[in-house]
């Protein structure tokens, strides 16, 4: 480890120590007004029991809180013990699963909980490196008589694929930005953009966290830059990348939530390359249509994540890529009384998909925005932030779950940074939405 990188990891543990009044007061006062408006358990008759995987996700938890709302038996499971969001008091059981990265054994201890705790359905909150293999866990859990909301494996090798998401994307008819699968540097090298109407992006088209936060246009100025710049990806048969044409307008992410190709539970927000606040946009309904048209003919099952560019030049929303796992999004249905009905209900909706409340304030992370007070510079930015702190909503803090709150930024986030000073792996930012450092 570098001295500048245990600096750095230092110099975020003391952000969180002095912090740390704060969080302890806000928890202070949450739990006298939980001690005074606590409601009743509900007793669900038709009672699932469910298992949520990756739960040191603000998603996972979020999806745990909606479901025990409608009175359901949630099991929650995390590769790691520090896991806070395990004391929620909607977590009945918890479970430490196996390393994903011994894919057998992970699949084996999901197995095993679903055995134990005789669970009806299994939601996957997927990493990047799990959406596949979660996708393999759903074609043996059948045979549990377990259901797993979660696409099979053919959905999700196409949809993970950013080139054959795009391709069967503009087989449907539906709108797309042109792209192209680049396996040697030398096809962008060679390819005539004085025939564009646009620049063109390089992504890999495997989860690059790096690379998704550095994104540079091509061509660059000069012939030069473009030649080393190419030359400095990793682009290769074994490490595809797809170049796609940059549509210039407003970029939007999504949530889906999806039964046998019915489109039922849906938001959609502004997004950017590290969005961590979200407030779901109500009007953008060739949006909402484009998602419909393609999860129907997919005939989809699970979750999925549809990410858009709503183009300047003709309005018309353009495709980029599809995340088939929980979108951070979903906290904008935090106070949403019908997430288990688009979840587990197989009925078609007669007037779905359902959508964030007129009402639900934008959803945002205590620590990043008291980061984003510390570091901004524009006067604008910093009024922006503050009015978000006192009129949004912090995406972990519930009066009915105080908890999970208090918890997750004095031990969950403090102890991955410990254990980074002892265990040395480089990083460029502190999640704490995803609970991760990433």
């Amino acid at each position: 480890m570098t001295v500048h990188h245990r600096i750095k990891t230092i110099g975020f543990l003391l952000l969180f120590l002095i912090a740390f009044p704060i969080t302890w007061l806000i928890t202070l006062i949450t739990y006298c007004l939980h001690f005074m408006t606590r409601k009743p358990t509900i007793i669900n008759p038709s009672m699932k029991r469910i298992l949520i995987s990756n739960g040191g996700m603000t998603k996972a938890l979020q999806i745990a809180r909606s479901l025990h709302s409608a009175g359901h038996y949630i099991v929650l499971t995390e590769e790691y013990s520090l896991a806070t969001h395990r004391f929620s008091r909607c977590i009945s059981q918890f479970y430490l699963c196996a390393d994903s990265d011994d894919v057998p054994a992970y699949i084996q201890s999901i197995v095993s909980i679903v055995e134990r705790e005789k669970i009806d359905i299994y939601i996957p909150v997927s990493h990047s490196t799990t959406e596949r293999i979660d996708a393999r866990i759903r074609d043996v859990l059948i045979k549990y008589n377990c259901e797993t909301f979660h696409g099979n494996v053919e959905q999700l090798n196409m949809l993970s694929d950013k080139y054959a998401f795009i391709d069967q994307a503009r087989s449907y008819g539906l709108t797309v930005p042109k792209s192209y699968k680049i396996i040697n540097p030398k096809q962008v090298l060679d390819f005539d953009f004085t025939k564009e109407k646009h620049e063109f992006i390089l992504k890999s088209i495997a989860y690059n966290s790096i690379a998704r936060s550095n994104l540079r246009k091509v061509p660059c100025q000069t012939r030069q830059e473009t030649i080393d710049y190419v030359n400095s990806l990793s682009i290769n048969e074994d490490s595809p990348w797809i170049m796609q044409e940059f549509i210039p307008g407003k970029e939007y992410c999504t949530h889906g939530a999806i039964r046998n190709g019915e489109l039922r539970l849906f938001c959609c927000c502004e997004s950017s390359s590290w969005l961590l606040h979200y407030k779901h946009v109500n009007d953008k309904p060739l949006i909402l249509k484009w998602v419909r048209e393609f999860c129907t003919q997919v005939n989809l099952t699970g979750q999925a994540s549809f990410d858009f560019i709503e183009s300047s030049e003709d309005g018309q929303p353009y495709a980029i890529e599809c995340n088939p796992r929980t979108h951070t999004a979903i906290t904008t249905f935090y106070n949403h009384s019908s997430v288990a009905e688009a979840y587990l209900d197989e009925k078609p909706l007669t007037n779905g998909p359902f959508q964030p409340y007129s009402t639900a304030r934008e959803t945002y992370w205590l620590y990043h925005e008291l980061w984003s007070l510390i570091t901004v510079r524009c006067f604008q930015d910093w009024l922006c932030h503050l009015k978000r702190l006192f009129h949004g909503k912090e995406a972990i803090h519930s009066i009915e779950d105080p908890l999970p709150f208090f918890l997750h930024y004095t031990i969950h986030m403090p102890y991955l940074l410990c254990y980074n000073l002892y265990h040395p792996r480089q990083y460029n930012r502190v999640d704490c939405s995803l609970g991760l450092l990433l």
